[in-house]
């Protein structure tokens, strides 16, 4: 009951004082009925069950919580989502899913939380020296980055950077692992590290600033050459969705022109459900797809959330 109280008490002031500013958020909702779409598959308003009614799916709740906040949806509208998460912090068990809870945190306005501080303190403690995270993979190297951005921790930021940025297949396209021989470089992950490397500009050396732009133009040149038809991604023979929104996310940080990839990802928004369809699930909704897409479909990425948190 003293959790509960807390949390309440904190979402209510970081309420008030965002309602002060502003009601709609920093970012324009261009997609509104997709955005509302997975605002509403949240269960009791707590969690999303992408996969098994009921059971909470840690990762992709932490981000819709994420991409949510840059189109209106502030502390207020996610309240339950908040108390949920601190209250379940304890089943965020790798630094990825801490990761991306502290980074949610910032954008939600809620980082003083006790809970946020341990994980916080998770996270430090699993950085080596030489900015190896032990076990995870590249798209959990980029999580960490955008964690450690937001708690202003520029040297470890910038040292796990330099790490993702050494973690490229020679092409310059990343896998969720590096050199895995059984799948292909992914455009999620590429796109995302591209982000990532993009926000941690300015926090090294000379030296080090270089290299991350070198690897930025590698993974851009990857992800800018690989898109079909002028509009989309593929994997495996299909249509990529997340990849598709992910790699959108990538060059509008780049301030890349993304107008006929948007379009072409509107196209592909249920009329009557409003998520987004992927091919497993036509002529329906795809939850994860329609989360992971919602800063995209408006032309924002995780970097305009970062620069746009609450301190």
């Amino acid at each position: 009951m003293r959790r509960f109280a807390s949390i309440t008490a904190v979402v209510t002031v970081i309420a008030l004082a965002l309602s002060a500013c502003s009601s709609s958020g920093y970012g324009t909702d261009l997609a509104p009925q997709t955005s509302k779409y997975v605002f509403e598959k949240f269960n009791n308003g707590q969690f999303l069950d992408t996969f098994t009614p009921g059971e909470p799916e840690e990762g992709i709740t932490l981000e819709a919580m994420v991409q949510l906040s840059a189109l209106g949806y502030d502390s207020t509208k996610q309240a339950k989502a908040i108390t949920w998460a601190a209250e379940n912090v304890d089943s965020l068990d790798s630094i990825g899913l801490k990761a991306t809870y502290v980074f949610a945190a910032h954008a939600l306005g809620f980082s003083e939380d006790q809970s946020v501080r341990s994980a916080v303190d998770a996270i430090v403690a699993g950085v080596e020296q030489d900015g190896t995270l032990t076990g995870s993979n590249n798209f959990v190297y980029s999580w960490v980055i955008f964690a450690l951005l937001a708690e202003d921790n520029k040297e470890l930021a910038n040292r796990v950077a330099l790490k993702l940025s050494t973690l490229a297949e020679t092409s310059g396209g990343y896998k969720y692992t590096q050199g895995d021989e059984q799948n292909p470089t992914a455009t999620d992950v590429t796109s995302f590290a591209i982000m990532a490397l993009k926000a941690s500009l300015g926090t090294g050396s000379e030296t080090d600033e270089a290299a991350k732009e070198f690897a930025i133009g590698k993974s851009k040149a990857i992800v800018v050459g690989s898109r079909v038809d002028g509009t989309h991604w593929e994997s495996y023979g299909d249509l990529d969705m997340s990849g598709t929104a992910y790699a959108i996310m990538a060059l509008v940080s780049l301030d890349q022109d993304v107008t006929e990839s948007v379009d072409w990802l509107k196209t592909n928004i249920s009329p009557t459900e409003g998520g987004v369809i992927a091919p497993w699930s036509a002529p329906g909704s795809d939850l994860f797809s329609s989360a992971q897409s919602l800063l995209a479909l408006s032309k924002l990425s995780f970097i305009d959330v970062l620069e746009n948190t609450v301190k």
